[in-house]
């Protein structure tokens, strides 16, 4: 593993320069999220005491089971969100140029988005979503508001950004992220427009990536699910393409997939779903470690772990940036997990996105960093 990393380390820094000449386009959603420890106990001598994690939130909410009951709050700041806004950002930190395409405010983008890197190029087709994310040692509890996201669709991309700027983002751009499918009604009918739109009838390019994360959709039908999963193998056609997942979405996404069959080891189910599906990489990230797929390839590294976050909101993202930036730059799977779990864990730690010189001296000194669950 330490060759790995010291390898990673190397190409990072002897590519980097290629990050000059590759446009990256990422969409499509926004939020202003803000973030909150769930207060357990209060008094005069000791202050708060906050809920330490989920279950024991759970459990507390359980025993006010048949009455109501009052939760106290405390705010700990407000910052932009979103899957697309929080990627973009962290690839810009990293030294990519982005097109940021989301709901950033509309017809003005809202001030908080203009924090966004200054790799970033914003284009707003709408008003953010809003979070108010609860969280704890071991996650986080994400209380979304939609409905200004539920109304942007295909024709809301076309009228406001163009059709001719919208193929020039999907067919010059070396990689492409479409995150957060379920947190936006209209994105199945979005793939659609894309793939009829700009992708017919044109010639493959297996050197573009096109990234997809659909974020957790539990509450979705199997229908819109399976509808998704069809429309991402369809990008497979034109593009190389990327499908990455957390545990919970993975075990979501087999249950979906495959419900007559019972949930094995998860990295059993990612080959199955590897073997099964139209993509040219599978990704799974835990908490612990991180898996990947392709066709002539399977990798594990174990995650940047760290007991307690300076901030968790945007952890996934973050890992999706790092991904994304080893693809952009040729990294083998490996050292595509590594940049993926390097640029999380110093988020995590730091409640920042890495630079690429930060990202280099983290991978670098991994064993110092890494901590035990």
């Amino acid at each position: 593993m330490k060759e790995i990393r010291k390898r990673t380390a190397e190409m990072l820094r002897d590519r980097k320069n290629m990050l000059e000449v590759k446009d990256t386009t990422i969409g499509i959603d926004a939020f202003i999220d803000k973030i909150v420890r769930v207060v357990h106990s209060k008094d005069d001598e000791n202050g708060y005491t906050f809920f330490n994690d989920i279950a024991q939130f759970g459990k507390h909410l359980i025993t006010k089971s048949g009455m109501s009951c009052g939760i106290e709050v405390c705010e700990r700041f407000t910052k932009l969100g979103g899957n697309a806004p929080i990627m973009a950002h962290a690839l810009g930190s990293l030294g990519a140029k982005v097109n940021c395409v989301g709901a950033l405010g509309y017809p003005d983008i809202d001030p908080i988005f203009k924090e966004l890197s200054p790799n970033c190029t914003l284009y707003s087709i709408g008003n953010p979503g809003y979070t108010t994310a609860l969280e704890f040692n071991d996650g986080k509890i994400m209380l979304s508001q939609r409905d200004y996201l539920h109304q942007i669709n295909w024709k809301t991309l076309k009228v406001i950004i163009g059709i001719e700027k919208l193929t020039e983002f999907f067919t010059s751009s070396s990689l492409i992220g479409l995150v957060n499918w379920n947190g936006m009604i209209n994105f199945n009918e979005i793939f659609r427009g894309i793939l009829d739109e700009i992708y017919k009838n044109r010639e493959a390019n297996k050197e573009r990536i096109v990234f997809f994360d659909m974020a957790d959709f539990s509450e979705r039908s199997q229908s819109d699910i399976k509808e998704a999963v069809g429309l991402i193998n369809g990008f497979n056609t034109y593009s190389s393409v990327v499908f990455g997942l957390n545990e919970n979405e993975a075990i979501l996404l087999y249950k979906a997939l495959f419900p007559e069959r019972e949930i094995p080891e998860l990295r059993d189910l990612g080959q199955y779903m590897y073997d099964n599906l139209n993509v040219d990489y599978l990704v799974i990230h835990t908490l612990t470690d991180s898996l990947a797929w392709s066709k002539d390839e399977f990798a594990e590294v174990p995650s940047l772990f760290v007991k307690k976050p300076k901030l968790s909101t945007g952890g996934g993202d973050n890992f999706n940036a790092g991904l994304c930036l080893g693809f952009l730059l040729g990294l083998d799977l490996s050292g595509a997990l590594y940049a993926a779990n390097g640029t999380s864990g110093y988020y995590v730690r730091n409640a920042q996105s890495p630079t690429l010189e930060d990202l280099i001296d983290t991978i670098e000194n991994w064993d110092n960093l890494i901590e035990t669950p």
